[in-house]
């Protein structure tokens, strides 16, 4: 595969989703994924980035064909995220930025201090933050 564009098609096709799925997903408008897959568009390192992360590839691998690197971790949304993303109609990058937002605060704790990821207050860290994360 010669560009990004394509290898974000091929993938997207190699999982079985439509172009709808996959903007809903990411966080973009299907046009804007039209346009990208077709070379029409450039794209920003954050859409870049929520792209890579839905599609669970490295960013080598979009920008270069890369990938002869390990395979990315699979993420996991706990239930307790899911369940709340989905009353606030948050969308998965949202839910990703989240539950990533969360490993931060709780790597800087101690070991002692650190709770069970579904006993974590989501509500009480997305009300800090919402107005930093994208709709």
């Amino acid at each position: 595969m010669s560009n990004l564009g394509e290898r974000i098609k091929a993938r997207r096709v190699d999982l079985g989703w439509t172009q709808d799925q996959l903007a809903k997903k990411s966080g973009i408008s299907k046009g804007f994924l039209s346009d990208l897959e077709n070379g029409k568009r450039n794209v920003s390192a954050e859409n870049l980035m929520g792209i890579a992360q839905v599609l669970n590839v490295s960013l080598d691998f979009l920008m270069k064909g890369d990938d002869t690197l390990p395979p990315r971790k699979e993420i996991q949304i706990p239930a307790s995220l899911s369940e709340f993303a989905s009353l606030e109609g948050l969308s998965f990058r949202q839910a990703l930025t989240l539950l990533q937002m969360r490993g931060q605060i709780l790597a800087n704790r101690s070991a002692g201090t650190r709770s069970a990821t579904d006993d974590f207050d989501w509500r009480k860290l997305y009300e800090s933050v919402k107005e930093f994360l994208d709709e």
